[in-house]
């Protein structure tokens, strides 16, 4: 769907092909600038990197160590079985022109959730490289998969995070206020319960995540999505939600999000996306639904790329 030259563009309807490893990029028609997304945050990281003050790896993972295996000296997570998880820096493109699909990597539970190679595909990799295939935004695809610590001081370079688990979210005061000052500059977060069956179906991550909105927002109120609201319709029209992997009547069938005036801030999906990017059996539809959770996850960063 065409909006205008200013918003992302698909370059053609999603099929099963589409979804085999891509090895090559395709030329882009036009590409989409973040600038006006950011509100000046860019600024604020590339003066912080000039004045040495970005990231300081080894300090920076101290308090995320124990969860799985981290290599200082190369600066990248190792992955439960294997796979590689690449630490993303800012300042390798400071201008903001390459749109970076990031995970935020929170204290307190398992952030790294499907994540590396261990079922069919790294499923954040996967999504960007179907990112970068089937739309016009312009899409940095590296080697791994990346993700961005909740206490970098270079968060404020990425307009979109991305954010799942089974379980905890333990942000401190002061992370609390960073995330609340990141959204009020102009930023996004999708974020995601892995597994919506567990507690007798009140989810995993899901009261952590509704904690989260509390702390962060404790003047806003969840609002239901209803299948009318543009972040169904922005690139691909949805009028029937079919959900990620795991879409369970009154339980997974429908999101949530905390909103600013009339735009979603904090998108949260309890079907789980990202397991149907990896490539987990969908149910109850198969792969017609891994196609709209693919399609909906290029319909939300379309959403906060242009809202």
């Amino acid at each position: 769907m065409l909006y205008n030259s200013k918003h992302p563009q698909v370059k053609k309807k999603l099929d099963n092909k589409h979804l085999k490893l891509i090895s090559s990029r395709e030329s882009k028609q036009a590409s989409l600038s973040r600038r006006s997304f950011l509100k000046g945050s860019v600024g604020l990281a590339a003066s912080a990197l000039a004045a040495g003050g970005l990231i300081l790896p080894a300090q920076a993972q101290w308090g995320f160590r124990e969860y799985i295996p981290y290599d200082a000296a190369e600066d990248v997570h190792y992955g439960t079985r294997y796979g590689v998880i690449e630490h993303h820096y800012p300042e390798m493109n400071p201008t903001g022109e390459k749109f970076t699909f990031v995970r935020l990597k929170y204290p307190g539970g398992d952030w790294y959730t499907n994540i590396v190679n261990y079922y069919r595909w790294q499923s954040d990799l996967k999504f960007t490289q179907v990112l970068a295939a089937n739309t016009t935004i312009d899409v940095e695809v590296r080697e791994n998969p990346q993700y961005v610590d909740i206490d970098d001081e270079g968060l404020f370079a990425y307009p979109f995070l991305y954010m799942t688990g089974h379980r905890g979210i333990n942000f401190s005061t002061e992370q609390v206020r960073k995330l609340r000052d990141y959204f009020e500059r102009g930023g996004f977060l999708h974020v995601e319960d892995c597994d919506a069956r567990l507690n007798g179906g009140r989810g995993g991550l899901r009261p952590y995540i509704y904690e989260m909105m509390r702390q962060v927002y404790p003047e806003k109120k969840r609002e239901r999505l209803e299948m009318s609201h543009p972040i169904y319709h922005t690139l691909y029209k949805h009028d029937e939600y079919l959900g990620g992997d795991k879409r369970l009547a009154g339980i997974s069938d429908y999101d949530e999000a905390i909103m600013d005036d009339d735009r979603v801030i904090i998108y949260f999906c309890p079907s789980d996306l990202n397991c149907a990017w990896e490539g987990r059996v969908c149910e109850p539809d198969g792969e017609e639904q891994r196609m709209w959770a693919f399609e909906q996850g290029m319909n939300v960063v379309g959403y906060a790329l242009t809202r």
